[in-house]
């Protein structure tokens, strides 16, 4: 979960699960609730420059096309339960929960938490930065509930459970009521279903986040979007602050205090600094410039590389239709 739409938080937990941060978070603060959506259309070749003043004026980008989307990762996940689920009712353990829990759970947990920016070209919500810098609500300290975090919501797996579900060690002669388990367990038998067909599963799960972390490196060194940076730069500096290379090194300066779960000490130059990023970057429209530059890059991308493009969304496609066929719509 991100807190206050503030940072992406991933608890890494010594029982070998995650917590993984949200996509999106709550809705932005008062004094931008009512900016409308914008239609997008006009945008998607790169070819204009939108301008973007909150979250939700940011065009999909053209690699987004190439992407699962958010719906079909909640589609996935269950779809993979499902599959999962009816696996181990097959080896007799009919009751067994859509979102089990681990068995013997740790009674103490070990995390480590990465911070994020709530999008790719920083920070917008003004009312948050006012209040809370680059950090968020303490008391939502809460969200990232230790005692459950990364565990399914069902009542935790018995050993006998987890042995099959899991498979650990990969045993290949291992039977139960008289069934063999298969090498991953019911949960890689799962994931397995999902991709039948599918023709590079490693090439559709990671081509394009590789290619959109090279593009989006390559971006800043495009003329507008440079430009752009050192105008918002100088913004920034004018107000008596201090003066960085890009957004993310204000969100990222070590003056800030970051604790153990991410979050700043929120001092007032702290939530000076995050207002004066966000209103410069407004006032001169730098994260619309920057987009456009991406969305250049990345329409060139794909126009050079289309047959890889083509493919992965091809494998996508194949993976949407199992999701449908084992969730029956």
């Amino acid at each position: 979960m991100r807190p206050a739409a503030r940072a992406a938080v991933a608890a890494v937990l010594a029982a070998l699960t995650a917590l993984a941060g949200c996509s999106s978070g709550p809705a932005g603060s008062a004094d931008d609730a009512d900016a409308a959506a914008p239609d997008t259309s006009a945008y998607t070749d790169g070819s204009r420059v939108p301008n973007v003043v909150n979250e939700r004026d940011i065009p999909e980008l053209p690699v987004a096309r190439y992407e699962f989307g958010d719906s079909d990762t909640e589609r996935h996940s269950r779809a993979q339960a499902r599959a999962a689920q009816r696996c181990m009712v097959g080896f007799g353990f009919t009751d067994f929960p859509l979102d089990p829990g681990s068995p013997d759970l740790p009674k103490t947990v070990y995390s480590m938490v990465a911070v994020a920016m709530a999008t790719p070209f920083g920070e917008l919500d003004l009312g948050e930065a006012r209040r809370w810098g680059y950090g968020w609500d303490p008391k939502m300290a809460g969200a990232v509930d230790a005692a459950g975090a990364g565990f399914g919501k069902g009542r935790a797996m018995t050993d006998a459970e987890d042995q099959v579900f899991y498979n650990a060690g990969g045993s290949t002669d291992r039977t139960v009521n008289g069934r063999e388990v298969p090498e991953n367990g019911c949960s890689g038998q799962a994931a397995a279903r999902l991709t039948e067909g599918v023709e590079d599963a490693t090439r559709m799960w990671t081509y394009t986040s590789k290619r959109s972390q090279v593009l989006a490196a390559k971006t800043l060194k495009d003329p507008d979007v440079s430009e752009a940076l050192r105008t918002w730069a100088r913004c920034v500096e004018d107000r008596g602050l201090t003066r960085y290379e890009g957004r993310e090194d204000a969100f990222r300066d070590k003056a800030w205090h970051r604790d153990d779960n991410g979050n700043t000490r929120r001092t007032q130059r702290e939530r000076d600094t995050a207002v004066a990023d966000i209103e410069c970057a407004r006032e001169h429209n730098t994260v619309g410039v920057w987009w456009a530059g991406e969305a250049r890059s990345q329409t060139a991308d794909i126009e050079s590389h289309r047959a890889t493009y083509e493919a992965v969304r091809r494998d996508q496609d194949v993976v949407r239709a199992n999701i449908r066929d084992v969730l029956g719509n």
